[in-house]
């Protein structure tokens, strides 16, 4: 007998609905495999950019400074460094040259200055006057010293003439200088004589001949610029080649310091790549075997469909094998398009749910061929259910075990959920010897989404048990509630399965979310608690005396902050020195701390001298004098302070420190994110700043990265749950199309109200999506919340991350399970008012 094999890929056709669900199952299973690959290598390049994006960009490849140089060694190490740099794929070697630290005679006064060139160096400065490619270029604090003007000559006309003045160059000084900023920016805390700021002379030969006349040794810096790496292999390639370049370089003699700081970077990329990668995978080996759940239900499915031919086809002798062998020929179009479709939108959404869109060179390589692995053994799930199936229905069926329904399966997934909690108290983030990035316990991590299959699993066996127990529900004085509970009934099944899918897709998203925000949060609030504010500067003890005036249009963003340390009963402590009426605008704020209210106890000094003070943490209460002639009483306590970080101390107001000294040192804190554009406020109002710090910088964020990376991840499996479980909700009113369509055609025809039939199906749909929102989001919020205090990469720095308010969650969940609900309920009503009851009741 010839079998109608070869036409089975068509013949698919005839079942609409098994092909879109053998599609979306192809798609779904593709995506995790895609998303789950490519956000373990999107995460290592993502820690490759934060690590060469950190710090300077100069220092990422190999740094060479030589001192005390006499000019022909300078030229032959130049040389040398550019033939090098030539050979192994640099563009070249960018040398500055520095002369010593001397004082300078102009017009009779003699300010530090240190001469200099660096190639391309008039290019980055801000010149204030002049301007001409030659002579001597001086920074404004140095002609203002000296009282230097244009064409002037220093040292008694030994020096060029004064071409430029150009602003000082600062740190941070951006990522041209900022390898150079111990050459060329002059630090106010260094002894005197030992720092000064840079004179430049664009002309290099006039800097040669000028060194020649002064007989002086000086500096040399190589630095080799280059596109900095976007993933890891092209990490490792540069890292090589700068090996390379340093091996060359051997030959210049022990008088030089050569340094590369790339490799350091490459090994806490992979690290973290590595962290990332055992988190998700067993998530993604879950998921598949979910996904290879669903396959199977595909094919019971098309045995359902093709019941009549499937048991035509066994009396003519067919064997399971082969009618298993022909439900995969039907299937594997859809299958094959739907994988297909699954790596498309999972290369388009990568930027949705992944840290970095740079991937590997062979990362689709390895997508391919992985997905097409999994689809091949989803076809063999087919085959294999779709033979099993046949054999069982008409060869030897088994004994109905309906107790196996019974089975309380959630106590297997709450024994795992406690299990999972004790290994999340026992900590989830462990570090290894030799590494400095946390390694995330893959069964601590489960936790959450253990939490919530549980909960989704006993709501869809309560929804299952009620509706079994429906037939006694009497409510037709509702008539659209009693409807819809028989409507759900008759498909009690896939109502529970649909619930347990919507539930734990609302569930995962909500446990996604909010611990990746929380650990954005937790690392935002930790740093900024460091700083104080977005950022800091420290300045001259003038200004706090009034002395030195700040520009006018920071009075509105800044507070000026002292601080003095001191000792309590022999412990270090931190004495900070606020301003009240500007603190609580520019301070960085908790809402679990209330500084307005904390502030409002303090003031100036009693009559005895004794200063009001907020005691910070577990500082000791009481009258204490922990800095020699500055009493303080504790008026008031609270846990965490901006700028104490891991300090304990006390707080007291400025007017209770009349002596500007007894601080050791002023910060001024302010609200602006760019602490480029503070610095250049500062020096365009004349004010002399150090030590800046930016609240992005001051601390490692990898570590939170890696924990949030692998929970976006975690969203990412929740969206793409949630829109199984929409897909899910529209495929099931599509196949009991005929059956809903026939009972509402003949209700309406005998007096059923179109309302009433609207409202019907809004309640039946309504109900799964309304239980799925609630027990989801629920779960998802409580567990993540539990979940996210444990899951700390630095505990030791107040606040714990937390989960954020969920009520825009709670809002963005309800209006989207309100849109498949309704969209649902339009395509059921639809097919029902449209269908004639005498063509279904023929049929």
């Amino acid at each position: 007998m010839r079998l109608p094999w070869t036409r089975a890929p068509r013949a698919a056709l005839a079942s609409a609905s098994t092909v879109l669900v053998a599609a979306l199952a192809g798609l779904v299973l593709s995506f995790v495999v895609t998303a789950a690959i490519s956000h373990t290598v999107a995460s290592g390049s993502a820690a490759v950019a934060y690590q060469t994006g950190r710090g300077c960009p100069m220092i990422v490849t190999p740094t060479v400074d030589g001192a005390r140089l006499r000019p022909a060694e300078v030229e032959q190490a130049v040389r040398t460094s550019t033939e090098a740099a030539a050979r192994n794929g640099f563009d070249g070697a960018l040398a500055g040259r520095y002369a010593a630290v001397a004082r300078t005679d102009f017009n009779g006064r003699t300010p530090w200055l240190r001469l200099g060139h660096r190639e391309g160096a008039a290019d980055h400065v801000k010149v204030i006057a002049g301007g001409e490619r030659s002579g001597l270029w001086l920074p404004r604090s140095v002609a203002e010293a000296g009282a230097v003007k244009l064409g002037d000559r220093g040292r008694g006309g030994l020096l060029p003439p004064v071409t430029a003045i150009f602003e000082d160059i600062a740190a941070p000084s951006g990522d041209w200088w900022c390898s150079e900023e111990r050459y060329v920016v002059a630090n106010p805390l260094a002894g005197e004589g030992t720092t000064a700021p840079l004179g430049l002379l664009p002309d290099r030969a006039e800097f040669d001949q000028l060194m020649a006349k002064l007989s002086t040794s000086y500096t040399l810096t190589l630095r080799f610029p280059h596109q900095l790496p976007a993933t890891l292999t092209e990490a490792h390639e540069l890292s090589a080649r700068s090996t390379a370049l340093l091996n060359d370089l051997s030959a210049l003699g022990g008088r030089f310091t050569k340094t590369d700081l790339l490799r350091r970077g490459i090994e806490l990329a992979e690290q973290a790549r590595t962290s990332v990668l055992l988190a998700v995978l067993p998530l993604t080996a879950v998921t598949v075997l979910v996904g290879m759940v669903a396959v199977g239900a595909v094919a019971l499915q098309w045995c359902q469909r093709r019941r009549a031919e499937v048991r035509l086809l066994w009396v003519r002798g067919v064997s399971p094998a082969a009618l298993g062998g022909k439900a995969v020929l039907e299937l594997v179009v859809p299958f094959v398009l739907g994988g297909a479709a699954g790596v498309g939108v999972g290369r388009l959404a990568l930027p949705l749910f992944a840290p970095s869109t740079a991937l590997e060179p062979g990362t689709f390589g390895l997508v391919a061929a992985v997905v097409a692995a999994v689809l091949a053994v989803a076809l063999l799930v087919v085959g294999a259910t779709a033979a099993v199936h046949v054999r069982h229905t008409y060869q030897s069926k088994p004994r109905e075990r309906r107790v196996l329904r019974w089975i309380p399966w959630e106590l297997g997934t709450s024994a795992l959920a406690v299990w999972s909690w004790t290994r999340l108290l026992d900590g989830a983030l462990t570090v290894q010897r030799g590494e400095v990035l946390p390694r995330i316990d893959p069964i601590a991590l489960a936790f959450p989404l253990l939490v919530v299959l549980t909960a989704a699993g006993l709501i869809s066996r309560v929804l299952g048990v009620s509706l079994g127990a429906s037939h006694r529900l009497d409510v037709w004085s509702w008539p659209a509630v009693q409807l819809a509970v028989r409507r759900l009934a008759i498909s009690r099944t896939t109502a529970t399965g649909v619930l347990t899918v919507a539930a734990l897709a609302v569930g995962t998203v909500a446990v996604g979310y909010g611990v990746a925000s929380a650990q954005q949060n937790a690392l935002d609030d930790k740093s900024g608690m460091i700083v104080g504010a977005n950022t800091a500067v420290q300045l001259p003890v003038g200004v706090a005396e009034g002395k030195i005036k700040l520009p006018a249009e920071l009075s509105a963003t800044t507070t000026l902050v002292g601080d003095a340390p001191g000792l309590v009963n022999g412990e270090q402590v931190k004495i900070l020195v606020v301003d009240r009426a500007s603190f609580d605008r520019v301070a960085w704020s908790l809402s679990s701390v209330d500084a307005s209210e904390a502030l409002a106890e303090l003031g100036p000094r009693d009559a005895s001298g004794t200063a009001p003070a907020l005691r910070v943490g577990k500082s000791p209460d009481g009258q204490l004098e922990p800095v020699n002639g500055v009493k303080l009483r504790t008026v008031a306590s609270v846990p965490q302070f901006p700028g104490f970080g891991v300090d304990r101390g006390y707080v007291i107001a400025r007017e209770a420190l009349p002596n500007a000294y007894d601080a050791a040192a002023w910060r001024l804190w302010s609200t602006s994110t760019d602490i480029n554009q503070l610095t250049a406020q500062l020096t365009a109002g004349g004010v002399r700043y150090f030590n800046p710090q930016s609240r992005t910088k001051v601390i490692d964020a990898l570590p939170f990265y890696v924990v949030s990376w692998t929970f976006s991840f975690i969203t990412a499996l929740g969206a793409v749950l949630a829109v199984l479980a929409a897909c899910s909700l529209l495929l099931s009113v599509e196949v009991r199309r005929r059956q809903n369509a026939l009972f509402s055609a003949l209700a309406t025809r005998m007096g059923l109200r179109r309302r009433t039939l609207v409202s019907s199906h809004l309640v039946e749909l309504g109900v799964i999506a309304a239980l799925a929102t609630v027990v989801g989001t629920a779960t998802g919020v409580v567990s993540a919340a539990l979940s996210a205090a444990r899951l700390d990469p630095a505990p030791r720095l107040a606040p714990f991350p937390a989960v954020p308010n969920p009520a825009s969650f709670v809002l963005l969940t309800t209006l989207a399970a309100a849109v498949v609900v309704v969209l649902a309920g339009a395509v059921a009503v639809r097919a029902a008012r449209t269908a004639r009851a005498g063509e279904l009741l023929r049929g």
